[in-house]
Parts: C-alpha cells; structure tokens; sequence
C-alpha cells in the first residue's frame, strides 16, 4: 500500500488552488498553434500590450476564493514566453510591454508571497508553435531532426523557469511529458537538480511528488476517488487511461492523487472556457455551480483548481465570481456547528439543535488508505455509505436534524484514524 510524501500531505490540505491563462490566442481566436505538418506559425510579439496589467490583482482574487496556491502558464502551446527568455525571442522581451522590460512570472511570484500562495508554473513540453511541435504530429515526433531540435530549447526554458524564481510549489506538465529516455526533454532530471520538492501534475513517472488528472475538466471526482493508483501510464508519458485515471485504487503502487481542474468559465466558452474572449459573461460559471464543483472534488478526495481566464488588457474580470464562491465556502464551512475526533471503526457524534446541511469527514492518510467502506448514520438510520474517505469526505445532509451521527467503518486496512468529523 502506497502512502503520501510531506509534500502530498501539505497539498491535500491545500484544497483549492487557481490556474491563470494569459494566453497570446486572445489577441487571435482564429489561430491555431500548429496548422499545417511542418509549418510554423506565430503570432508576433509586437501585438502583445497589456494596459491593466497587475498580478497582485489576480492573486487577490484568487485568495477570495480560499486559494491556497497558484499555477501561471508560462508557456502555453503558442510558444511565447511570459518571462524574458534567454532561449529565443518570442517572449514579452519582444512586446511593447514595459519596453520589454517586464517578467510577469517574476510579478508573479512576488504576488504570491504579498497574498501568501504558494506558487507554481505551468510548461507546455508537448506543443510549441514557435518551433512547430506537436507530441500529436507524427511528424514532429521524438527522434526526427525537429524535435530533438526542440528538447534542447525545451531543457534551457525549464532551467530558466526552475532556477530563476525560487522553489515551485506545484509545476505542470499539461498530458504528461515524453521522458528522456524515449526521446523527449530531461524533466525528470531536472526536476530532481533544481525542484526536488514540486508537486508535479501529470510529472515524470519517478518523481516522488506526482498528482494526477482527474480525467475532466468539469470539476468532477468519481464518487470514490482513491489517491493511489496502480496505471504506470496516467499521462506520464502522453498517453491516458481514464477510467483509471479517475477511481484510481486504495492499495495502488503509487500515491498520485487526482487534481480535478476546471475552467472558471464553461467549457463551451474559447479556449474550452480556460481563455477570455469579449461578450461570454454569460458563460463565467456562478458561485453555487463552483460550490457544487467543489464539494464533489475537495469533498471527494481530491483538489480542485480553478481556471482564471485573463482578458486582452490583463485583467482577471471575473473577480466577483471569486469574490462570491470564497465567501460561500466560508459561510457554508468556516465553522462546524458539532466537531470530534478518533480512532477506531465507530465514532459518535452529538448532534446540536437544528437542520444539518453537510457533515465533513477527514481520514488521517499519513499512512494510506485505511478506510476502505464506511456508512453514516443519524440516529440508527443510514444516511450515506461509500468506499473512500480519504484526505476529505462531504457529505449532503439536506436539512436532517436528529440527536446523534455515527461514523461507522464496515471495512478498513488497519485502525481507521479520523482526523475530524464535523456538521455543518
């Protein structure tokens, strides 16, 4: 049974973090980062000219929404860099932008520390219009002249990000990344010299700090998501197994648990509803639809990240969404109306006065999954059984009311250890 690392723990605890797309496509919703096998084509830097430009603005609206920390794309599949890259000259270096004197991941990261997120960065390996690569091109491939061309610039713009701007907290790899020994870029040997500590989406399979892909992007965790998983594949070297992806399996060899990631826009909006376009604020998801996201991802065991999509001026506009969904979760679950703790395979609860909404539950996981099928019960009758508890269980009440919740584990790998149960 596999077991997390400190920093899979801290992760978990973490909850909700935000991924944030500044994204060359919005000046351009037309283009396509590679049209044609063989053919490069780019936007130029030049259309690139933010007015209203401020991280701080992005960041403080990602701690309205209980953010515990926080991803940047800063290079997405059209290539051009959001710091002033050394490797070549498609990066705000080349922009209007502050005269090319800016470094919006440097801004971020400063951000960051003001508003106390924990950073992180976001590296397309797999798809690059400024060279022409697509993992998804057979003919840009590992092993033809172009990308092995290509991995040289790919291991210069990680050692750039990775030893330029301190430690990361979490760095992702957007479905997976070719390992090196099949042709692909060194991360794996990087990440072990410069980031020994990130937590890595969709990382190089002998990393010791991998989450993995929930398998939407809806915001949605199957009903029992484990955080251990036995696939050897779950993107890690570009290709996917879904269903396993999702459920994973409590005695899994490894201990990669799920990041559900979800555009803060539906996924009919551009860009899947991770990038901004004009007039689809009809389309920006409304806090009780967040909230429901919510409680079936962190309230299934796993984290939940919310996209930001910032529009042409560099403006994250949807802040009142943020605003209003971090201040639900707060009412909802700032404090529990009756709270225990304990050990053992049946745990009671004294009930207060009054309807019930959600009782929360959390599994010590320091050891793996213990817990392998519980039921929940008011006063003897059941209201609720399933399989996994894990790092956070929520559970719907809808306005029960009685004298005493039991907490009962019907089949376990050991003494179940329950951090806290609360009702809410």
């Amino acid at each position: 049974m596999s077991k997390p690392t400190q920093q899979q723990l801290k992760w978990a605890d973490m909850e909700i973090g935000v991924i944030i797309h500044y994204l060359m496509d919005i000046y351009n919703p037309e283009y396509k980062a590679i049209k044609t096998v063989g053919v490069r084509e780019h936007m130029p830097a030049s259309i690139f000219a933010p007015t209203k430009l401020d991280t701080d603005q992005w960041i403080a609206a990602a701690k309205s929404a209980g953010a515990k920390y926080a991803v940047l794309v800063a290079n997405h599949c059209t290539g051009f860099s959001l710091w002033p890259t050394r490797d070549n000259d498609y990066s705000i270096a080349s922009s209007p932008w502050k005269d090319g004197k800016g470094d919006i991941v440097g801004d971020f990261v400063k951000s960051c520390e003001k508003y106390g997120l924990k950073p992180g960065l976001y590296y397309s390996t797999g798809c690059n219009g400024y060279y022409g690569i697509s993992d998804a091109d057979p003919d840009t491939h590992p092993g033809t002249p172009r990308y092995d061309e290509y991995v040289k610039h790919v291991n210069a713009q990680l050692t750039e990000l990775w030893t330029q701007y301190g430690d990361m907290f979490e760095i992702w790899f957007d479905g997976g990344t070719i390992p090196k020994e099949k042709g692909g870029p060194d991360a794996a040997g990087l990440l072990e010299k410069y980031q020994p500590d990130a937590i890595c989406f969709q990382g190089p399979k002998g990393h010791a700090h991998n989450v993995r892909w929930v398998g939407n992007e809806l915001g949605l965790s199957p009903e029992n998501c484990w955080a251990a998983t036995n696939s050897d594949e779950a993107a890690f070297d570009g290709t996917f197994n879904v269903e396993e992806a999702g459920v994973g399996s409590p005695d899994g060899k490894y201990w990669w648990p799920a990041e559900n990631d979800m555009g803060n826009r539906r996924s009919d909006a551009f860009g899947g509803g991770w990038a901004w376009r004009a007039g689809e604020q009809d389309k920006v998801y409304t806090s009780e639809e967040l909230l429901e996201c919510y409680l079936r991802s962190v309230g299934r065991n796993a984290n939940l990240l919310i996209g930001m999509a910032i529009n042409r001026d560099g403006e994250f506009e949807d802040a009142k969404q943020f605003e209003d969904f971090g201040r639900m979760i707060n009412e909802k679950f700032g404090k529990a109306k009756a709270e225990t703790s304990g050990r053992g395979k049946h745990i009671e609860l004294d009930l207060p006065d009054g309807a019930l909404d959600y009782v929360v539950i959390r599994e010590d996981i320091t050891n793996g999954h213990i817990v392998r099928a519980f039921t929940v019960s008011i006063d003897g009758k059941e209201v609720y059984s399933a399989k996994c508890i894990g790092h956070k269980r929520i559970i719907k009440l809808n306005g029960a009311r009685g004298k005493k919740l039991t907490l009962d584990i019907t089949e376990s790998a050991g003494e179940p250890i329950i951090r806290d149960m609360g009702v809410y």
